[in-house]
């Protein structure tokens, strides 16, 4: 299968895609500080560990609707995104591809096993696993992607097991028979070492993933089809030629909003009306949620892309690319960060505070962030990670420093 691309290959970098990989990371540490890093459902003794006040209450609500499901699922995404523009340097270059980007999944899962040691809930190593599957696809036609992605996407491996359970009779999980393990790690987390840590999110934490990601809660099956529509995106040169597309994004707006308005009606009836959550319409009505998180994110990144596109958009690419293209570093470090605000090697604060102060944190560690990627890279080519990462994927250094102090650019 061969595909067809729509536009010229794309020949530099493209900072409205860096701005809003960045913009995803905000979203992606608000959501994380709010659950204060604990990656792990909380057990029953601590339901309510960051909900300290009404105004809680509300913090956690605006996450719940605006941010969680909804900036994975764009950080996921973008990652597609690069999948491609990699594989069309690589290619206009003449160089191998395949090999190259399977070293670097693994170097990748390398990165995000170290991460997973402080913060449980590390996607890097998914991203790393799951990606593997994109080698099989990069030669698809356009036609095949989108057929994939929607598969994906929409829940069908989540019913798929949910048959074969259900054919072999095989037991659901008994989410109630958790609640030991759950107060052990949370209780590890808050008064254990950065040892015990490391050793409780090697074994459980770890498995814990694996079970979030494959079992019927879908999401590493999500983002594999959200990796296929990224590369499906790349290929049509959306974002080479955005200024072209106004007008759809806001049909996109207006077309995801009222889509969602009416889903949601539809899931507050479906789900009071079922009372087995094992069952086929339960099934099927997760689906429907997720459904539901990819139109919100794509009403936030219709929103964002506009504005990318107004007076103020350079200004905003302008702050927020240097944080897009420091991705790997900043999503590492806010997990550094978090978890020492949190977990008993730092400070130990997990369910001390609660969500509204949180986020505040979150806000104020993004903007210290947004400056020093600035400072960074006006002196290095890469951050740091990504130094490392592409190092690794080379086989030799790469030059990191600047030969001359540059400003970083706003369009």
């Amino acid at each position: 299968m061969t595909h067809n691309t729509l536009t010229p290959t794309p020949t530099k970098r493209i900072l409205t895609v860096d701005a809003l990989r960045g913009f995803a990371l905000l979203g992606i540490m608000i959501v994380h500080m709010i659950e204060q890093y604990l990656g792990s459902g909380a057990p029953k003794e601590h339901q309510n560990y960051a909900v300290h006040s009404g105004i809680d209450q509300v913090f956690m609500a605006i996450s719940g609707i605006l941010l969680q499901g909804k900036f994975f699922a764009i950080f996921s995404f973008l990652f597609g995104l690069s999948f491609f523009l990699q594989m069309e340097t690589a290619r206009r270059k003449a160089e191998p591809f395949i090999g190259r980007f399977v070293w670097r999944l693994l170097l990748l899962f390398v990165i995000g096993f170290i991460h997973s040691l402080f913060y449980a809930g590390d996607i890097l190593s998914i991203y790393a696993m799951v990606g593997l599957g994109l080698v099989l696809f990069y030669r698809a036609s356009n036609r095949t992607l989108l057929i994939f992605a929607g598969i994906f996407m929409c829940g069908v491996p989540r019913l798929i097991l949910w048959a074969v359970r259900a054919a072999y009779d095989i037991p659901p999980t008994d989410w109630d028979s958790l609640d030991p393990q759950n107060a052990w790690y949370f209780d590890t987390v808050k008064n254990g070492s950065l040892w015990e840590i490391f050793k409780a999110n090697a074994t459980r934490g770890f498995s814990m993933k694996l079970f979030f990601q494959f079992d019927t809660n879908s999401r590493g099956y999500m983002t594999f089809g959200l990796f296929l529509l990224g590369i499906w995106v790349g290929r049509t040169g959306f974002f080479e030629r955005l200024s072209e597309h106004r007008r759809l994004l806001i049909r996109m707006i207006w077309g995801s909003l009222i889509v969602i308005v009416v889903l949601a009606v539809g899931l507050i009836f479906m789900f009071n009306n079922i009372k087995d959550y094992n069952s086929l319409p339960a099934m099927i009505g997760m689906s429907l949620g997720d459904i539901g998180n990819y139109l919100i994110a794509v009403f936030e990144v219709s929103i964002f892309l506009l504005l990318c596109l107004g007076k103020r958009g350079p200004g905003m690419i302008g702050a927020l690319a240097p944080y897009g293209k420091m991705a790997l570093t900043n999503y590492v470090m806010q997990s550094l960060i978090g978890t020492f605000i949190f977990f008993g090697w730092g400070l130990g604060q997990i369910g001390v505070w609660g969500a509204s102060i949180n986020f505040g944190i979150a806000i104020l560690v993004y903007i210290l962030q947004v400056q020093f990627c600035k400072w960074w890279l006006k002196k290095y080519q890469y951050g740091p990670l990504e130094w490392l990462w592409r190092s690794g994927t080379q086989f030799r250094w790469a030059p990191l420093r600047r030969e001359a102090p540059v400003e970083m650019a706003t369009n």
